[in-house]
């Protein structure tokens, strides 16, 4: 297992994310200035190791400023990538990642972790400065591990023990905590033990008098309590309060009897008074009756003589109304006649109009057909054509051939060596190939012959290069796209393409052409021209002069029908008001015979004003009457009131009575079950036995304070006396330490005999102890893949198996 990366957050002086990665087999060096964090990353991978996520001990881990630590470690084994992330503090959480998968958490997290580490009971040392894994704490709870550390000063521990008092001091701290022992533990008092058995003696007795308290006090309020409600007992039972309540309703009662007599009486008088008055009233009524129905019986008159003037002017207005209307009813009807034979000879014109317009389509889809059927014809020549010859992927495929033969060519000419003769005169001719050879240059792009007479032939070749080799090869490019064309020269191609998209261009018109000809094909164009056989046209009247008939008609239909349209309202109109008249002579006629008709069973003006004297002087004694009884008269809603207040006396005095008999009856009950219970007895009891009980456990607490201030004296004592043994190795080591820190102090534990913790920069930092794992071979450079003392940072380590301290860098 090897350590690849470790990244921190929120830890120490780091309170954003960083991270250490790049680490590879073998020995890695971490240099760095000192404070930059070399320390706080092997605390970081320690706490990894061997601190849980739960755990309350990362407070040297955490920044000043606050925060949540966070670290993550990526190991590397035999199966690939392993990351270990943690997190102390608020949402504290462990976690194993595996191949980007999560594989644990929690407990199950911290349980393989603890698994890749190894304790110094399995063999690993018993611990290192600053380069730190394994325990956290080397304590009562690791004997093996406490063991191996005090093996390292076998030597001294005669004089430690002659220095801190020997074994006489041993004893008596250990007799003075076994004493504590017996009375309390870490958590508070011994379960079992005197302290404990004291407070909870205490604890009893004190809830026992709280109990007996509470039922003392009850008894006392019982008591009270019925003391009071027997004296409000008293007060309501007394004859005399009783006898007053009494005569106080029958007088209030007597009161509103009389009071309720009187209302009657003058209730009957009020009646009667009423009845007068309508009396009176109904006789003004009927003087006034006969008053309107004879004013009425007048006003009936003049308006019947009126409405039947209006009646005969109105009969004669709607007979003019009714002939205008008679009139323009006959000249619609004709118009309408007119219309109809008019729409006939329009509908036959159509027709003629429809047959001339089937021969005249005729004509034309004979033509089309005929245009048609010839473009058909050149189909199959257009479509030969246009499959002939290269296409354009071709002939771009020659155009490329073409061009890179060109550039071959003239790289060719301008890299190939060049020749040139100058004959002498009289000098015998050179041939080149065959050829006479002149004075103009020729360059050799290939091998030559020079024919030289009487000397003999002289071979040229060209040296060895790219060009020739590229123009073989464009030569031979060119041969084979000029095969596929199916051509032997690039203009001959070109030719043949044009040719082929000529007659494309033509076959797309063509067939362009029949497609707006014949857009269903020709044979629906042959199928429609046999439906449309020519037939003979008959003679048939003008279309045009059957239409505007036709508008003529319409026009004087229309006419005549807005002209009935506008009689017939007005007809209607005079018809109405025609009958209305009459029926108002009708109804007029019946009102006036029916007012006579009242006018003469009605009383006459004589009868009807003495009735009225007589109604009012009956009046005038009901209200005397009246006014004489309302004067007198008691207050009925007072006398009402009365009663009711008395009323309400009597019936709370009796409630309160019966609620007061049935308070005292339950109060008598708990006065008796307290009193007993002999409360006050046992209160005085439970008070002497918890006082004893107190006193008790005041003294069992007061001996642990005693013996915890002994052994605290004790604990002193020892560890001035180890300081001062120690005092010689501080003197050695503290020169070394501080080339590292200057100012730094190293302190001891007395009982491990190991360095735990180191004070610089005025803050206080905890040394754990490494672990070295000898398991596996891949471990040579450490779990985490770093050499203790190679890690670029200056430790001071104390080796366990030269038993020496000192100072690596």
């Amino acid at each position: 297992m090897k350590l690849r990366s470790v990244t921190l957050n929120d830890v120490r002086q780091f309170t954003s994310p960083v991270r250490v990665a790049g680490i590879g087999d073998g020995v890695n060096l971490l240099s760095a200035p000192n404070e930059s964090g070399k320390s706080t990353l092997f605390d970081a991978i320690h706490a990894a190791f061997f601190i849980p996520h739960r755990s309350a001990k990362i407070k040297s881990l955490r920044p000043d400023v606050g925060g949540n630590p966070e670290i993550e470690v990526t190991l590397e084994d035999a199966r690939g990538l392993l990351t270990l992330r943690k997190r102390w503090g608020r949402g504290p959480y462990a976690e194993v990642w595996r191949g980007g998968q999560l594989v644990a958490k929690a407990d199950e997290a911290e349980a393989q972790i603890a698994a890749l580490t190894q304790s110094p009971a399995d063999g690993g040392p018993a611990g290192l400065l600053w380069v730190r894994q394994g325990i956290t704490a080397l304590d009562d709870t690791d004997k093996a591990a406490v063991k191996t550390r005090q093996d390292l000063l076998t030597s001294v521990t005669g004089e430690i023990a002659a220095l801190t008092g020997g074994k006489r001091m041993d004893r008596a701290l250990a007799r003075a905590r076994e004493e504590l022992d017996r009375l309390v533990t870490l958590r508070g008092a011994k379960a079992g033990g005197p302290l404990d058995s004291a407070q909870k003696t205490v604890a009893a007795l004190e809830t026992r008098v709280t109990e007996l308290t509470d039922k003392a006090t009850k008894l006392r309020a019982a008591l009270g309590e019925r003391r009071a409600k027997r004296r409000e007992l008293a007060e309501l039972t007394d004859p005399q309060e009783v006898k007053t309540r009494t005569d106080r309703l029958t007088q209030a009662d007597a009161a509103f009897k009389a009071a309720d007599r009187h209302a009657s009486q003058l209730q009957a008088a009020e009646a009667a008074l009423k009845a007068a008055d309508l009396a009176l009233q109904a006789a003004r009524r009927e003087i006034d009756n006969r008053t309107r129905t004879a004013q009425a019986i007048e006003t009936l008159t003049a308006q019947s003589s009126t409405a039947q003037s209006a009646a005969e002017a109105a009969d004669a207005r709607a007979t003019e109304a009714q002939t205008a209307l008679t009139k323009a009813t006959d000249a619609h009807a004709a118009a309408r006649k007119a219309l109809r034979e008019a729409e006939v000879q329009m509908q036959a014109a159509l027709r003629i109009e429809a047959r001339r317009a089937e021969v005249a389509r005729h004509a034309q889809l004979s033509e089309t057909l005929a245009q048609a059927e010839t473009l058909a014809a050149t189909l199959p020549a257009l479509r030969e054509a246009a499959a002939t010859g290269p296409d354009a992927r071709q002939l771009q495929a020659l155009e490329d051939a073409a061009k890179a033969l060109a550039i071959a060519e003239g790289l060719a000419q301008a890299t190939a060596p060049h020749l040139t003769f100058t004959p002498l005169p009289g000098a015998p001719t050179v041939s080149l190939d065959g050829a006479p050879l002149d004075s103009t240059p020729h360059a050799i792009t290939q091998a030559v012959t020079l024919d030289l007479p009487g000397l003999g032939t002289l071979s040229i070749a060209p040296g060895a290069g790219d060009a020739p080799d590229r123009l073989a090869r464009a030569q031979d490019d060119l041969a084979r796209a000029l095969a596929q064309a199916g051509t032997d020269a690039p203009e001959a191609a070109r030719r043949a393409a044009r040719a082929r998209g000529d007659a494309a261009q033509r076959l797309k018109e063509v067939q362009e052409a029949l497609k707006r000809l014949a857009p269903e094909g020709i044979d629906a164009l042959r199928g429609a021209l046999a439906r449309l056989a020519p037939q003979d046209v008959p003679e048939a009247p003008d279309l045009t002069t059957a239409t505007d008939a036709v508008e003529r008609a319409r026009a004087a239909e229309t006419a005549a029908e807005l002209e009935t349209a506008r009689l017939r309202p007005a007809c209607d109109t005079a018809r109405e008001a025609a009958f209305g008249a009459r029926h108002e002579i009708g109804a007029l006629t019946r009102r006036l015979a029916d007012a006579r008709a009242d006018l003469a069973e009605k009383p006459d003006a004589e009868t009807l004003n003495q009735a009225l004297t007589q109604a009012d002087a009956q009046r005038q004694t009901a209200a005397q009457a009246h006014q004489a009884l309302a004067a007198g008269a008691p207050d009925l809603t007072t006398s009402r009131a009365a009663l009711s207040r008395a009323q309400s006396v009597v019936k709370a005095a009796d409630d309160a009575i019966n609620a007061l008999n049935t308070a005292l009856a339950g109060l008598d009950a708990t006065v008796a079950h307290l009193s007993g219970e002999g409360v006050e007895e046992d209160l005085a009891d439970a008070t002497a036995r918890l006082n004893a009980a107190q006193a008790t456990r005041d003294a069992h607490e007061r001996e642990v304070a005693v013996l915890r201030c002994l052994i605290s004296a004790l604990e002193a004592a020892q560890s001035a006396a180890r300081d001062r043994y120690f005092e010689p190795v501080l003197t050695e080591l503290r020169p070394m330490l501080r080339l590292l820190w200057p100012g730094a102090e190293l302190s001891f534990d007395g009982d491990s005999l190991l360095p735990v913790e180191l004070l610089r920069d005025g803050r206080i930092e905890s040394i754990g102890t490494l672990f070295w794992r000898h398991a596996r071979a891949d471990l040579a450079a450490g779990p985490a893949g770093l050499c203790p003392a190679a890690g670029a940072q200056r430790s001071a380590c104390a080796g366990d198996s030269g038993r020496r301290a000192g100072v690596h860098r």
